[in-house]
């Protein structure tokens, strides 16, 4: 398994991030995929951090490309070989049995970031009139600031419904 130190995965996020945020496209399309080993006490887990996108409506189609987002993930089970008089199998139990610890740093990661973040919300334009888009992410006020003016907020026409300043609500 390959592994990176916090300077490499911090310039693989720049990367990620500044090609989406740039006033031109870049020629290149940058990919923000880790695997986060957690070792605490006797535990041993980890979690997914990884690049996803939204998909938007443009012209009566879904547009080519998609708003990024980073998404964090935590398996929420574990898998339980077993064996009994039918054979073998498996089944998946609740991690929060099994890591207790790593669902507790999990969570508590996510709430921080939750209190630097609102959903994202943005709106595209319909047949006669904009329409908002609701997607399940989150956004902090200096990436909306950000994508403002990037190129694809320009290629389809996007409007940032998170402009105001999010950090005190």
């Amino acid at each position: 398994m390959t592994q990176h130190d916090l300077d490499q995965v911090t310039e693989a996020y720049r990367t990620y991030y500044q090609y989406f945020t740039a006033q031109d496209r870049p020629d290149y399309h940058p990919f923000f995929v880790y695997s986060i080993s957690i070792a605490e006490g006797d535990e041993s887990s980890g979690f997914f951090v990884r690049n996803e996108g939204v998909s938007f409506p443009y012209r009566g189609q879904w547009a080519e490309d998609e708003l990024p987002y980073v998404l964090l993930s935590l398996p929420k089970g574990i898998r339980i070989d077993a064996e009994d008089e039918r054979g073998k199998y498996y089944l998946y139990e609740d991690i929060r049995g099994h890591r207790p610890l790593t669902y507790v740093f999990f969570e508590e990661m996510a709430a921080s970031m939750k209190k630097m973040t609102k959903p994202l919300r943005f709106s595209v334009q319909a047949a006669n009139a904009m329409q908002e888009q609701k997607p399940a992410v989150r956004i902090s006020q200096q990436a909306v600031n950000d994508l403002i003016d990037s190129w694809i907020v320009r290629k389809y026409g996007l409007v940032m419904n998170n402009k105001k300043d999010i950090s005190g609500t």
